[in-house]
């Protein structure tokens, strides 16, 4: 065997990650050699399966090393399965999980024609939706990524201090890496509960649901078996608080409330045209006006929070590429538009910090004065 596998996957990935394959052939003297690789993964949605493959080349020079990098393989791959979409007053997702495969391959050209010396297929490795940030990577103290999972994690960069208003829905992704049953404990004030809920199979991440409007203004703990999370704080609603549902940067459902602003604007898109009203002698000119339906915007703020805090929104809220906001019961789509500048802290002016963005709806139209009862 001429193909020797210089650096291989972890067994568990990120997807979102650069998952980095490194080979050498000691071929030599041949004419386009090449190694070819293919990445042929299984992604699972609830007990469907979904093939996909895609092929590398590499052209390798004197020193006979390729290089490849499969994480967009992987991705397209979950993607293709991963469904999320709001059910009545909740965000359903589909249970998924990933596997895949690499076959390495020696090509040269010999007389015009390609030949194919040897074949080298690996052992299966495992993906989970989602990235670390490139600090994250630069700074972590291991590139494996099941050291850095464990036992199981939960997939969120909140801090602790989180303000949950009274009756919210609080959504809280986690994995866990050996067993397919998150157990954990809820405490909030004299409330202790012991629950679990089944993810759909061992590495299979999923988002776990708390109803609040059954526990007191309190302290509120939530502690899975292999780690507990950032402590949070069951509050008052106030009539400006708004609750957001986002996929966050693991490709999850995750929750969090924001402050109104008094600020709600519609974008209207109009042309006018002057068209005859009738061919005839007394025939006169009118204006006419074709627009567009208003599409409504709000504009949104975190509240004055802590520099952990404004950094946690502007790089995990604000960048969201879905969300719903929940309103009068219901969960509308909309898309978070960050503004384009945001200043967290300036010491040249005493001020307190809060991150300002607009919630654009994903739909024409207001919510008000509708027809249907």
């Amino acid at each position: 065997m001429s193909i020797q596998v210089i650096q291989q996957p972890g067994s568990i990935s990120f997807a979102g990650d650069p998952i980095i394959v490194k080979a050498r052939t000691t071929l030599s003297g041949k004419t386009f050699l090449r190694i070819r690789m293919s990445c042929d993964v299984k992604a699972y949605r609830d007990s469907e399966q979904y093939a996909y493959s895609e092929d590398y080349a590499y052209e390798v020079g004197s020193d006979g090393y390729a290089t490849f990098n499969v994480s967009s393989t992987i991705q397209t791959a979950l993607n293709r399965c991963i469904v999320q979409q709001e059910s009545g007053n909740a965000v359903t997702q589909t249970m998924f999980s990933a596997q895949f495969t690499l076959t390495y391959r020696e090509t040269f050209l010999e007389e015009g024609v390609e030949i194919e010396e040897s074949r080298l297929t690996s052992s299966e490795y495992k993906a989970i939706p989602g990235a670390l940030t490139e600090f994250e990577r630069f700074s972590a103290s291991s590139a494996d990524t099941s050291s850095i999972l464990g036992s199981g994690r939960i997939l969120s960069r909140k801090p602790a201090g989180e303000a949950v208003p009274f009756g919210t829905e609080l959504y809280l992704p986690v994995v866990s890496t050996t067993s397919g049953t998150v157990s954990y404990q809820l405490d909030c004030g004299d409330v202790h509960k012991d629950l679990s809920m089944y993810t759909g199979g061992t590495l299979v991440p999923a988002s776990i649901r708390i109803d609040t409007s059954s526990l007191p203004m309190a302290e509120l703990k939530v502690s899975f078996g292999f780690e507990s999370a950032p402590v949070k704080y069951t509050v008052p609603r106030r009539p400006d608080m708004r609750d957001f549902i986002f996929i966050n940067r693991f490709g999850l459902a995750e929750s969090v409330t924001a402050v109104m602003r008094e600020s709600l604007e519609y974008a209207v898109e109009s042309n006018t045209y002057v068209v005859p009203s009738d061919i005839n002698f007394r025939a006169r000119t009118q204006t006419v006006n074709y627009a567009s339906s208003p599409q409504a915007s709000y504009g949104m703020s975190s509240g004055y929070v802590s520099r952990e805090w404004a950094e946690w929104w502007v790089n995990e809220f604000t960048v969201c590429r879905k969300a719903w906001m929940v309103e009068n019961g219901s969960l509308i789509p909309v898309a978070i538009i960050p503004e384009e500048s945001l200043t967290l802290y300036d010491r040249t002016k005493p001020s307190l910090i809060a991150v300002n963005f607009t919630v654009r709806f994903s739909f024409t139209g207001g919510t008000f004065n509708s027809f249907v009862r």
